[in-house]
């Protein structure tokens, strides 16, 4: 079923037409579109989860006839619903800025022998294929003095450069320790354990402004800096733990002088975990900004089988847009395209599908595009994008997930943008859709 609308002697430009949509979540299909505007259709999919909540949903075209149809569509058997509200077209468009991704194991995939290939199965650079699907963001982390000699200055230097070739920007993830820090561990690095915080602090700025520098020295400045990852709880424990807000902001606070100090352009972004969970973002921020803790982005988390259902996601991110008035970076997401292992070794994900979206090449690409339609969603333009998580990291022998054991396998493997013969997969795609 087909509703319709069609709006004569408009203005030429661009246009958003915007929906609250829930449904049953059994549609065969249904959408929001903008037709016969003189370009391409545009549609947005209604997500395909049950759901007693409403959902906002929006897609942009640009009329360039003086005219355009609204189109209201569903499909589905009998005893299955959708229901559309507050429909409207406004002037402006909703698009994403950054569309990018977390590569930070590419560099040792390919010391060990990683490969990379278009869906036809050629063989090509990663960054070459990504660049050419539309990705025009890459994040990699850096760490303190890593147990595998990966993920530290020099690598990020090389990366850089190669990403510079492609036109593709930079977005450099600061863990402050040898290995991984997320909200569960944010241990201190083995060199700055016994430092008392003066000097913590003097470490901190110091290791940020070297890492900023180098890359501006060599005409590869970092765009966006995170200061922290997942910093749910703090970081630099215990010295830097929520426990303590103020040595908390006061670290946080350094971080922001040193990227600054080295280039005022770069945006310094806050990231947390948890993306539904609006109660822990607004308790967060709120003690940040009662502290003057200056940022420019806040950076989001949201794995859709543990953090919250789109509602959830959509809640939080609207709300904190409105309440701090910041850009809003979804920095990691990611979905299996499998339920299956490649390295034998168990994959963190393997049985959490969710409803509607199965552990397929094409459940995958359905999960991204539905977690893009509610970022571009964000009110006053503050969805600035949405970032794949190591998109790159596929099942390479010596490169997986414990830096400390090299024989230890990639339990992500099933979460990666190319497939187990090294094939780009469909979600890929998307990245080239604003």
């Amino acid at each position: 079923m087909e509703s319709t609308r069609t709006l004569s002697g408009i203005s030429n430009g661009w246009y958003t037409l915007r929906a609250r949509v829930r449904s049953s979540g059994r549609q065969k299909e249904a959408y929001i579109a903008l037709k016969d505007c003189g370009t391409d259709r545009a549609r947005a999919a209604v997500p395909i989860v049950a759901s007693d909540k409403w959902l906002q949903i929006v897609v942009s075209a640009q009329v360039t006839n003086h005219r355009c149809t609204i189109s209201l569509y569903s499909d589905a058997e009998e005893g299955e619903w959708v229901s559309f509200d507050k429909v409207e077209m406004v002037p402006g468009r909703a698009a994403l800025t950054v569309r990018g991704a977390d590569i930070s194991s590419l560099k040792k995939s390919e010391d060990k022998g990683g490969i990379y290939a278009y869906e036809d199965g050629t063989q090509a650079d990663a960054l070459k294929i990504l660049h050419e699907h539309g990705l025009n963001y890459a994040r990699l982390r850096v760490w303190v003095k890593s147990p595998d000699g990966y993920h530290g200055k020099f690598q990020l230097l090389e990366m850089a450069k190669r990403l510079r070739k492609y036109g593709i920007k930079l977005l450099v993830d600061f863990h402050y320790a040898d290995s991984w820090a997320d909200p569960g561990k944010q241990p201190k690095p083995a060199a700055w354990e016994d430092l008392d915080f003066k000097r913590l602090k003097r470490a901190l700025y110091d290791h940020t402004f070297d890492i900023c520098n180098s890359l501006k020295e060599q005409g590869t400045p970092a765009d966006m800096v995170q200061v922290g990852n997942e910093i749910n709880h703090g970081l630099l424990w215990p010295d830097g733990s929520i426990e303590d807000w103020d040595d908390l902001a006061a670290l946080l606070k350094e971080g922001y002088r040193a990227v600054k100090d080295c280039s005022s352009e770069t945006r310094v972004m806050l990231h947390l975990a948890e993306g539904g969970d609006n109660k822990l973002f607004r308790w967060w921020f709120d003690h940040a900004l009662e502290r003057e803790v200056p940022f420019d982005l806040i950076g989001v988390s949201y794995y859709p089988y543990w953090h919250g259902t789109f509602a959830d996601l959509q809640n939080n991110l609207n709300d904190i847009a409105l309440r701090y008035g910041k850009d809003i970076l979804l920095v990691e997401t990611a979905y299996p395209f499998t339920a299956q292992d490649h390295d034998n070794c168990e994959n963190i994900v393997r049985s959490e599908e969710r409803p509607g979206y199965p552990f397929t090449p094409e459940g995958q690409r359905r999960m991204l595009a539905d977690i893009m339609t509610i970022v571009r969603a964000i009110p006053n333009g503050c969805g600035l994008g949405v970032m794949w998580w190591d998109a790159t990291w596929t099942a390479v022998p010596g490169n997986g997930w414990d830096p400390f054991n090299p024989s230890f396998g990639n339990n992500w493997e099933n979460q990666a943008l190319f497939d187990y013969e090294n094939r780009a997969l469909p979600a890929l795609k998307l990245f080239d859709q604003p």
